[in-house]
């Protein structure tokens, strides 16, 4: 299982990593719809998750599809959007929904035993994930 290290605010973190999928996700003018996936050996798609011990109903979710086969990935602002980076925010806020990150930066290296994961983001929204360290 991937290790999430340091769940923010004491909350409930979880980490899950689809092999051989591609995000899908389904817009309008309004925004981000729905996210639903689809097999593509080509890519894998990883999922992150916090969850409020004290507000049942909140949580985050980040989702980002990288290359199956990788050595590095740098990206920055708005290059994020070559690996959909989206972010979402449920449970009943006012800024609840999904949302391309656009400013942030991420950073991911391939090492022999596991993927170490790094991603930053600037949001003007209030949000419990600003900096997410992951080993996959």
């Amino acid at each position: 299982m991937p290790l999430l290290q340091d769940c923010p605010n004491n909350g409930d973190c979880e980490v899950q990593v689809l092999k051989e999928t591609k995000l899908i996700i389904s817009e309008n003018s309004e925004g981000i719809l729905e996210i639903s996936f689809e097999e593509d050996l080509n890519f894998q798609v990883i999922f992150i998750q916090f969850k409020d011990k004290k507000l049942s109903d909140y949580k985050e979710e980040i989702y980002l599809q990288i290359p199956s086969r990788f050595k590095e990935i740098h990206s920055k602002n708005h290059s994020l959007q070559n690996q959909k980076v989206i972010y979402g925010k449920l449970g009943g806020t006012a800024d609840e929904g999904f949302k391309h990150i656009k400013h942030g930066e991420l950073q991911l290296v391939n090492l022999d035993d596991y993927i170490s994961l790094h991603l930053e983001i600037d949001s003007e929204s209030s949000h419990v994930f600003n900096i997410v360290d992951v080993k996959i």
